[in-house]
Order: structure tokens, then sequence, then C-alpha cells
């Protein structure tokens, strides 16, 4: 019984999204777009694809010649020069300077404010913690205070990366989007919906960026701005290899998908489309959207499948 309840969610919930995906998708033409996080990955493939729709850019990222090279890119598919703003998004000063880029360029008005800079955890927390014993029992022990001063260090810098500089950096342009009636675009993750084994300072994250801004999209409705929260599964970027928690002395790849990838391309022009529809989230590719429905009805199911992926008993 509860297995043909569930195949009729998911049969309901398939013919919702074919809906949605009929829509078609406004012209985002000469729009004005802030991406933050636009060097590599998902960022980068978004800049692109705003650029090949003809829309005006501001991007942001830390590494200047790969946002430089991201800019070349732009300039063969858009007639509009992008301005670059190069440096760490959770730095105050660097918060400013673009916030004086959109200021001075366009002119205090933006249509979308792209919230895509992130980091990833990979490691399950005893390890972060090195608190197994070394006889491989199923024995903990208690943390050392070095072993707590690096996980401390990993979980302050995901926090930071992952929500506080993206909760901080919306806030500043409200006013903006406000005076345009723009829209605010944030790359979560579907961990921000569902936990994951090995990522749980991530999900921890993603978690708390989901929360803030389901809860703005309400509190800014009324003035006209809208909010998109993205939640792709796993996309075949080189976040993992850049995790702030990476164990150089590893000898066993970072568990996870390792087949079956969404390519940056394909999410970005969902996310496109997501935001110009307005969209209050977008859970991509369907396997994962069908996942997240199904985790309110059978969250052990779902869990499962959770430690099946990476790998745990």
């Amino acid at each position: 019984m509860l297995g043909q309840i569930l195949v009729s969610l998911s049969v309901v919930a398939v013919g919702y999204q074919m809906l949605r995906w009929m829509q078609p998708t406004p012209s985002v033409y000469g729009k004005k777009v802030v991406i933050v996080g636009a060097s590599s990955g998902i960022g980068k493939s978004l800049a692109l694809e705003y650029a090949r729709n003809g829309a005006r850019l501001i991007l942001c990222a830390r590494r200047e010649l790969e946002l430089s090279e991201v800019s070349k890119e732009c300039s063969k598919l858009n007639e509009h020069t992008a301005q670059l703003v190069v440096g760490d998004i959770t730095q105050s000063t660097i918060q400013q300077q673009l916030y004086d880029s959109a200021m001075q360029h366009f002119n205090g008005s933006i249509d979308y404010l792209v919230l895509n800079a992130g980091a990833i955890t990979v490691q399950q927390v005893v390890d972060l913690w090195d608190m197994r014993q070394k006889d491989s029992s199923n024995e903990l022990r208690a943390p050392s205070s070095q072993a707590a001063a690096r996980a401390n260090q990993a979980m302050r810098q995901v926090m930071e990366i992952n929500a506080f500089a993206p909760i901080t950096v919306a806030s500043q342009f409200l006013p903006m989007l406000a005076k345009s009636q723009g829209a605010i675009v944030v790359v979560s993750s579907v961990a921000g919906l569902i936990a994951a084994p090995t990522r749980s300072l991530y999900t921890a994250s993603k978690h708390a960026v989901n929360g803030f801004f389901s809860a703005l999209r309400m509190e800014v409705q009324g003035m006209g701005i809208g909010v998109t929260i993205i939640s792709p599964g796993t996309v075949d970027t080189e976040l993992r290899k850049s995790a702030v928690d990476n164990d150089p002395n590893a000898q066993t790849p970072v568990s996870g998908s390792q087949r079956g990838k969404m390519s940056p391309e394909r999410c970005a022009r969902q996310i496109l489309r997501a935001a110009a529809l307005r969209q209050p989230s977008l859970v991509t590719p369907l396997p994962y959207w069908i996942s997240v429905v199904l985790h309110t009805f059978a969250p052990g199911l779902i869990e499962y499948l959770a430690r099946r992926k990476y790998g745990l008993p």
C-alpha cells in the first residue's frame, strides 16, 4: 500500500514538473545581473548563459586569472563588457566593492543578484574530529585540542562562505532590488533539504541558507522582490577538490557520486529559467526532486539510499 502511494506521488510530482517545463522563458536581454562566485563551475556557466542571452554583468570571485578568462568568453557572446570585482566575498571590503560597482555601473538598480560562491566539507564528523581508535574498533575517543581547533576552523569557514556572506550581501543589495523589483537567486544544494552523510558541516550551512532565504522571500514579497532557491544534486564541478576539510593524506577518493553528474552548463540554463520565471525554488535534476518529495513520506528510505550513495553501511 505504501509503495503504491509513493509511486502515485512520484507520478503527480513528475506531471507538475512537466507543466513547469512547458512555460516559455522570459527574456533577460539587457537585464542587470550580479554574479558572486563566477570563476568556475556553475558560476562560470551562469555568467556565460546570461551573456549569451544579452544580460549586462558584474562578476565577482577570488581568482583573478580565471575570472578574467570568464569575462573574455562573455565578451565573445555579448556586446556588453562584464565588470569584475576580484576578492573573497566573505570580506567586508570586497562586499563593499561589489556594492560600489553596482552603484557605479548599474546606477544603483539591479535585476538579479546571483549568490553562487560556496565551499564544501567531505569528511565524516568522527574523522574530522579524529575520534576513531587506532585499532579500528567502533569505540570513539574525545577529540584532541588540535583536532577540535582544525574542525572548528573548517566549520567557521564553510558557514562564512555558504551562509553568512550570502546573507550579508543580500541585505546590502535589497534597496537596489526593491528599486527594480528584482530577484535574489541563491545557489544552495539538495543537501540543504536532505542531510548528506560525510557532508555534515556542509549540510548545516546549506540548511541555514535555505531557512534564511525561505523566510526572506515571505518578508520581501510585498516589495516586489523575488527569491529563488536553487538546490542542485551532484554537479560535475571541481568543488570537492577544494573542500575546506580535505585530508591531504587520505588514501581513498572523496565519497559521493562518481557518475550521472549534471553538467554545469545544463544546470545554468535551468537556473536562468527558474529565476526568470520567479520560481520560489528549483530542485534539479528530476530524480533529486522526487527524492525531496519522497523524503517527507519515507525518510528512512531516502536516508538508506543516501548512505548507499556515500558508501556507508
